[in-house]
């Protein structure tokens, strides 16, 4: 557990729930997170979704790893707490990693009408809002609904089909910004 007191918001866009977590995640952890994505080896393979120009810095974590990971398991069990009637299935772990320059496009992380959840967080370990950075969602009209700083240890836990945006860092950050999304799909309701 953190040093603060855990703080969850929730919102709801469209019609699908969001939750801002901070406080969850222990300092310590955050360290290690943190010294983990910056030895990660990054390849730009990655785009928001298809037909949009430029590839971003991502790296995967081996299928075999996401079960076993300590931070990784933390994490699923928050998904799991904030929606105790579904039950998941891991899909994909990857960290992005990006500079300015690079580019992000509006996107949701599954189609429409699924359930799936995103978990994002957020790895760096200090983050000015001169940097930029943000996290945008957006409703399903495509008007911005709320927009979320990168702030150290932050959890973002998300319907992955709520339309979404990553900025980059300005140009007046020399740092990259470093952001771990696990996707977990929804394979229904709990039973009774």
């Amino acid at each position: 557990m953190s040093d603060t007191e855990p703080k969850i918001r929730k919102s709801i866009i469209s019609g699908r729930e969001l939750f801002v977590c901070d406080g969850l995640v222990a300092p310590e952890m955050q360290q290690q997170v943190h010294s983990l994505v910056r030895t990660m080896r990054y390849v730009r393979t990655e785009k928001s979704r298809h037909g949009v120009p430029g590839l971003v810095a991502v790296c995967d974590f081996r299928p075999e790893a996401i079960a076993t990971d300590i931070f990784l398991r933390a994490l699923r069990q928050t998904v799991e707490k904030l929606f105790p009637d579904e039950q998941f299935e891991d899909q994909r772990a990857y960290v992005n990693c990006s500079v300015y320059g690079d580019a992000y496009y509006v996107h949701r992380d599954c189609v429409a009408y699924e359930k799936h959840v995103t978990a994002l967080y957020y790895a760096n370990l200090e983050w000015q809002s001169d940097w930029g950075g943000e996290t945008i969602y957006y409703n399903d009209d495509e008007d911005a609904e709320l927009v979320i700083s990168p702030r150290p240890g932050r959890l973002v836990i998300a319907r992955g089909a709520i339309l979404h945006r990553g900025n980059v860092p300005t140009r007046s950050c020399y740092e990259e910004r470093y952001s771990l999304a696990y996707k977990l799909n929804s394979v229904g309701a709990a039973p009774p």
